[in-house]
């Protein structure tokens, strides 16, 4: 007499293959991910970078009193603050995401915006993004400035 056994189930070679498909997908998925954050903090970088240039013009203008802000490349910080030199004088203090580098050849790295809203310099801050260059250029009257990639 023929015993039949009917199994319900995989393989162990059904099981590997399909573990190996599963592996080959997240490793592809993964460095699209690992792009697409590091774009991420790259658009959030320049986006908060220029809403702090602008609030600084803004609170120059609406609170009549120069703005100074200062960039320094070896703690690799921002700082924008009120010209009033008191404790609490300090409207912003920002570290550099690390993949964001602030360049030596800036020729702009402490500058005042006065209460008309315009710069008191010209010049251009220079940054590294991821291997990138971006820039800030500032121009004279009106507090004018733009970015360049």
């Amino acid at each position: 007499m023929s015993r039949h056994h009917r199994q319900n189930g995989f393989t162990l070679i059904e099981m590997l293959v399909v573990l190996l498909m599963m592996t080959i997908l997240i490793a592809i998925s993964s460095s699209f991910i690992y792009r697409t954050i590091q774009m991420n903090k790259e658009t959030a970088f320049k986006s908060q970078l220029t809403q702090d240039l602008y609030m600084a013009q803004r609170t120059a203008i609406t609170q009549n009193q120069t703005v100074l802000i200062n960039f320094y490349s070896q703690s690799q910080t921002y700082y924008i603050r009120l010209s009033s030199g008191a404790p609490d004088s300090v409207l912003i203090k920002r570290d550099l995401p690390q993949t964001v580098q602030l360049l030596e050849t800036s020729t702009l790295t402490s500058f005042r915006i006065l209460p008309s809203g315009s710069t008191n310099s010209f010049g251009v801050i220079r940054f590294k993004i991821n291997n990138k260059p971006y820039s800030i250029h500032f121009y004279l009257g009106k507090g004018r400035f733009y970015a360049e990639e």
